[in-house]
């Protein structure tokens, strides 16, 4: 047969329908049968899953696209890392509908060139330098195919062998309003179980995320598109262009992590209100930061009750620490990375920890705090009563600053212990002062303060501007 003819063949066999290649199954000998499956299940498959990018760092972009329009993001964001100084994979997750199903959903075929995560390249996540993950948005929170990826992390968890790098999220939901930022949110608690930085958009993107002229997505947490209802609706000019400058400046905080520690002394301000528990884990977290020879400051938050109001409420005096308040705020750009102490009210942060945010916008619309590292640690007065949830709800304030999160993550075995009542998670340290508040720190507590401080000092002098 003539090359001519082979080229013929090859042409048909890529046309050929899944009929014609089941008539093609039926004709072909039992002995063939079985290995013309398997190509065609390995064809099916696409590329195999495997780190090819080469480079001082390489971002790996994971995605889910049932409509192409995270994709399309995707794309946009690779441009962007690339174009920000760093080599890039994109893969696929891997696909938990049926094939029947997806078609009657209307789901165009997969992108054949992006190969799809399998188990072997799961376990090979840690030899990438940051990650951005783009999340379909499914009642408001991430598609089933997105948590079964992460699902397949456990030994990464286990480990925890991602921990301290630079993470990012871009999102597509159907509608305005329907995930654009609680499908990020809701994502963060993966993340921060691993110990990965979450880096947020913030305000980045400038005049084009204020605008109220024309349908978009794009928030401080990240890149975003709207699909519509039936899915009709492509990215838009604007997103795109969101996506490309998110990925540039993702790129940047990996670079950030893979350079030599600064030269310089770098500062840490430790903000906090308290009855005193507080009080006691900041100046545990001092210590620990003092130690790896980062310089502390520490503010309390001005006080929002009055005396009369703190007596009856047994509050014990106010500490030396100098008082933030809005005369004052412009000290914390001398900072490289704010550690804020919260307490606990109704699951959620105490109001004054609030007033201080809400005296922080002049900060915020001078992109001041942008790229400075954040973390936070708690108090509660009982367990389950706030120990994630405070930090969870106390997050959106370092997004809209464009600030990097700092999680604890799980590495201090202490978290792990069941031998004893204790606070602390994968998002901070933290304790319990019982509901009449005579509880103070245990000492398995100010440890677990002390490992964070000396973790987020370790990220502070690596990625100090």
């Amino acid at each position: 047969m003539g090359s001519g003819s082979s080229v013929d063949a090859a042409e048909a066999a890529k046309n050929a329908t899944d009929e014609d290649i089941q008539k093609a199954l039926d004709n072909m000998p039992e002995e063939k049968k079985a290995k013309a499956v398997a190509a065609l299940a390995s064809k099916k498959a696409g590329p195999k899953a495997e780190k090819k990018a080469s480079g001082d760092q390489t971002v790996a972009i994971i995605y889910y696209s049932m409509y192409g329009h995270v994709e399309g993001m995707a794309q946009e964001i690779k441009k962007g890392l690339e174009k920000g100084g760093v080599s890039v994979d994109m893969f696929q997750v891997p696909e938990t509908l049926p094939d029947d199903i997806l078609k009657m959903m209307g789901a165009p075929p997969k992108n054949p060139d992006v190969p799809t995560l399998d188990m072997e390249m799961v376990t090979k996540l840690h030899e990438y330098d940051g990650f951005m993950f783009g999340i379909p948005t499914r009642f408001g929170m991430m598609c089933a195919q997105m948590k079964a990826f992460f699902d397949m992390t456990g030994g990464h968890w286990m480990k925890q062998s991602l921990a301290g790098k630079p993470a990012g999220t871009f999102v597509s939901t159907a509608t305005q309003n329907g995930g654009q930022e609680l499908t990020h949110m809701q994502t963060l608690s993966c993340l921060v179980h691993h110990g990965l930085m979450y880096v947020p958009f913030g305000y980045q993107g400038g005049g084009p995320m204020f605008s109220v002229d024309e349908i978009h997505g794009a928030s401080p947490w990240g890149a975003s598109t709207l699909a519509a209802g039936d899915g009709s609706r492509k990215p838009s000019e604007m997103e795109l262009q969101m996506a490309n400058l998110q990925g540039e400046k993702f790129a940047d905080a990996v670079k950030r992590t893979k350079t030599a520690e600064v030269s310089r002394k770098c500062k840490v301000g430790l903000v906090y209100y308290t009855y005193g528990h507080i009080k006691k884990m900041a100046d545990e977290i001092a210590k620990a930061v003092e130690a790896e020879g980062v310089e502390v400051v520490k503010y309390q938050v001005k006080e929002t009750l009055d005396e009369g109001v703190l007596t009856a409420m047994g509050a014990p005096p106010k500490s030396e620490d100098k008082v933030i308040e809005h005369a004052n705020l412009e000290e914390l750009l001398a900072c490289d990375g704010i550690m804020v102490g919260v307490p606990t009210r109704f699951g959620q942060p105490a109001s004054q920890i609030k007033s201080f945010w809400d005296s922080t916008g002049g900060l915020w619309q001078a992109a001041k705090m942008v790229g400075k590292l954040g973390a936070s640690f708690v108090s509660t007065g009982t367990p389950q009563g706030g120990q994630e949830t405070t930090h969870f709800t106390h997050l959106p304030n370092f997004v809209h600053h464009g600030m990097i999160y700092v999680p604890l993550g799980s590495a201090d075995p202490s978290l792990l212990s069941m031998d004893e009542l204790h606070g602390g998670s994968p998002w901070g340290a933290s304790t319990y002062a019982g509901a009449t508040g005579t509880r103070q720190p245990s000492e398995i507590e100010l440890k677990i303060a002390a490992v964070q401080g000396k973790t987020f000092a370790a990220k502070v002098k690596l990625m100090a501007v």
